[in-house]
Order: structure tokens, then C-alpha cells, then sequence
């Protein structure tokens, strides 16, 4: 009878989701239906609500590590859960990123910020991302240089040249964001950016901006007047 009761249930959330989308869902109800597709014939709702309570929000959920999922020890979680969890998480990404360069100029710095946000903004460790443009501005791609927290001694400039070689460009946006959501730049920031600038003046490459991000709001260097 059980296993009937969830049957159905499944069928009318499946039934809802092709007619209306996502609309109305709440976040727990939306992950209890991702959970079906990992967790088969039982009922999911308190395994969604638990991981929601431990990570707060549906974009923490699909992001935490296998070790983080795993480590709370929810009924029917698996490790299965965690690859489906970081195949959607990185589709997402990818589509994205797909979109943005598709339709959309970073022509502006708020532009810039709303594209670096969803791919960089939440992360709960410091990543440095070059986006690298056109003489004419356009997107060409963006490359994570490092991870961690930015010193200029992780600054491999090798590498950034390669990138640079790479995708033939004629310009540069920095970017990194800070966990801590205060998006101040660091004494170590401001110096880290000197360097970076001159690595690239031999390569005729300009730097357009440093940006910041955190998910609430963003620092320009350009808009604040230091580059």
C-alpha cells in the first residue's frame, strides 16, 4: 500500500512539472523530485527537507562535496546522489555559460558582475577568473587561473599568457570574489592587480577591470578609478 501511496504521489508531482514547470514548487519540494530519480520507490520529502536544513539554500545543496552530503548520514542518500547532485550543478553552469555567449555583450561592469556572480559569486573559497575579450570587446571565454586565497604568489604568469595566446586577446576583465561578502579590495588585491597589468603590457593587452563579486554586490576598480 505504501509503495502505491508514493507511486502516485510521484506521478501527480511528474504530471504538475510537465504542465506548469516549476511554478509553485517550494525549494524542498523541488529537491524531493530530484531525489526521486536517485532514491527509487520511497518517500523523499524528509530527505530533501534534511539536506535543506544543513545547506540552506537549493544552489548550496547541488554545490556541497560528496563528503559533506555523505558525511550527514540522511536515509537513501548515496553517493549516487552526490554525482546526480554535481551533474545538474555543473549543466547548470555550463548552459549558463552557454547562453551568456550566445546573447549577451559584457558591455557593461554591472553585466559583467551578473554573469561572474552565478559562476563565481557563491563559492565558498576565493577563485581568480580572467575573462578574456575581442578588440572589440566581444566574449571570447573565461579561464579560472587559481583557487584559495589570492596572494601574488599564486600568480603564475605562464599561465596567464598561455590563456591569453589562446583565445588571441586584446583585453582582459579580472575577477574574484570574496566569501566573506564584504567586497573591499585587500592591500594584496591592489598589488596582485599592478602585477598582473604589467605582465600583459609587452602582449599590448589591456586590462579593462577588476571586479570583485560577492552575491549581494560587486567592487569595479574601474568605476572606483584605480585602473
Amino acid at each position: 500500500m505504501k509503495m502505491k501511496e508514493h507511486s502516485g504521489h510521484r506521478d501527480r508531482i511528474k504530471s504538475k512539472i510537465l504542465k506548469n514547470g516549476l511554478d509553485g514548487f517550494l525549494d524542498y519540494e523541488i529537491l524531493e523530485t530530484l531525489l526521486f530519480y536517485t532514491i527509487p520507490m520511497k518517500d523523499t520529502k524528509e530527505s530533501a527537507k534534511d539536506l535543506l536544513k544543513e545547506f540552506k539554500t537549493l544552489e548550496k545543496t547541488l554545490s556541497a562535496s560528496k563528503d559533506e552530503i555523505l558525511s550527514l548520514k540522511i536515509k537513501g542518500i548515496t553517493e549516487n546522489t552526490c554525482i546526480y547532485f554535481k551533474l545538474l550543478h555543473d549543466l547548470n553552469k555550463k548552459l549558463y555559460k552557454e547562453k551568456f555567449r550566445e546573447q549577451i555583450i559584457l558591455n557593461s561592469v554591472e553585466a559583467t558582475y551578473n554573469y561572474l556572480k552565478s559562476s563565481i559569486g557563491l563559492s565558498e573559497k576565493e577563485v581568480f577568473k580572467i575573462i578574456f575579450l575581442s578588440a572589440g570587446n566581444e566574449y571570447l571565454g573565461d579561464e579560472i587561473i587559481f583557487l584559495g586565497t589570492i596572494d601574488r604568489s599564486q600568480i603564475y604568469p605562464r599561465e596567464i599568457v598561455k590563456c591569453v595566446l589562446k583565445y588571441n586577446a586584446k583585453s582582459v576583465i579580472f575577477s574574484h570574489n570574496h566569501p566573506s561578502g564584504n567586497p573591499k579590495p585587500s592591500q594584496a588585491d591592489l598589488e596582485m592587480t599592478k602585477k598582473l597589468k604589467k605582465i600583459l603590457e609587452p602582449l599590448e593587452v589591456r586590462v579593462l577591470d577588476h571586479i570583485i563579486i560577492t552575491p549581494e554586490k560587486y567592487y569595479s576598480f574601474l568605476e572606483e578609478g584605480i585602473i
